[in-house]
């Protein structure tokens, strides 16, 4: 049974290549289709709006947004626990050197729904103001962040700290501050058609993937494999690992409900819109 699923070029993906590089799909007879996505959620969300996917591992905040705002999927199960450190990033050569520096200052977002786009809104509240879709400028992905930083007036990035890393090293952006948002980084959608047919087909999956990662918290090589996955120095990939944690299951919704709040008072999110969970 073929299945559609997608995510973003980053380690936190890391289970599912190492499950598929084992064949445990393959084996379970599930052809399972991994597309990378270097757009991010707010991509993989109009994909599986327009059945181009079946599934999606998606950052928290733009999952539970457009689910929220009529998204045909519905969160099937937990993915990373633990919260994501988004940094907040200004061009190097730039006058910006301390959060109290960037009120009013325009966002460079991958695209509107994106987390990139919802995490700028939870920082702009924080320092006292709203941006308009003006104050939004779309970069696509952090490469398109990168240029824009290098090519026009200065824009804030917020993307995950150890992945926008080596641009910093590079000396193309610089890191002014950091968020971890109270709830879980990344959760695993499924498209309600593809529930309502193959609900078996993805409750095997999430089965084969839980075992893979129960299995990668007892491997001693998690590092290299870290290392080898996200191109991380050895140093980096013990520090990233500090901070992760897998979890294969089922949903909690009371994890989510400070996400709810924060996306309805921002606006982003309808009032009395329910966030549906897979029963």
């Amino acid at each position: 049974m073929k299945l559609r699923i997608a995510g973003v070029p980053e380690p936190y993906n890391l289970p599912w290549h190492l499950a598929m590089e084992k064949g445990r799909f393959r084996n379970a007879g599930i052809d399972l289709q991994w597309h990378t996505v270097h757009e991010g959620t707010g991509r993989m969300c109009q994909m599986l709006r327009d059945d181009e996917l079946d599934m999606a591992v998606l950052v928290s905040e733009g999952a539970v947004r457009d689910i929220l705002s009529g998204g045909p999927h519905r969160v099937a199960s937990t993915f990373v626990d633990s919260a994501l450190p988004w940094g907040v990033h200004v061009p190097a050569g730039s006058q910006l050197h301390a959060p109290g520096d960037l009120k009013g200052i325009p966002y460079a977002i991958s695209r509107l729904g994106s987390g990139s786009h919802i995490m700028a809104m939870i920082h702009a509240e924080r320092l006292g103001w709203r941006p308009q879709e003006s104050d939004l400028v779309v970069v696509h992905n952090m490469h398109g962040a990168a240029a824009r930083m290098q090519a026009g007036p200065p824009v804030i990035f917020l993307w995950e700290t150890y992945v926008t890393a080596s641009y910093v090293d590079q000396g193309i952006m610089r890191r002014v501050d950091e968020l971890r948002a109270p709830w879980p980084g990344f959760v695993i959608v499924a498209n309600e058609r593809f529930l309502s047919d193959h609900r078996p087909v993805m409750d095997n999956a999430l089965a084969l993937l839980s075992t893979e990662v129960q299995g990668m918290k007892r491997s001693p090589h998690m590092v290299d494999l870290v290392m080898q996955n996200a191109g991380f120095p050895e140093a980096r990939a013990k520090e990233w690992l500090k901070h992760v944690y897998w979890s294969v299951g089922r949903p909690k919704p009371a994890s989510f409900v400070t996400l709810v709040e924060r996306l309805r008072r921002l606006g982003l999110a309808p009032p009395d819109a329910d966030l549906p969970f897979v029963a």
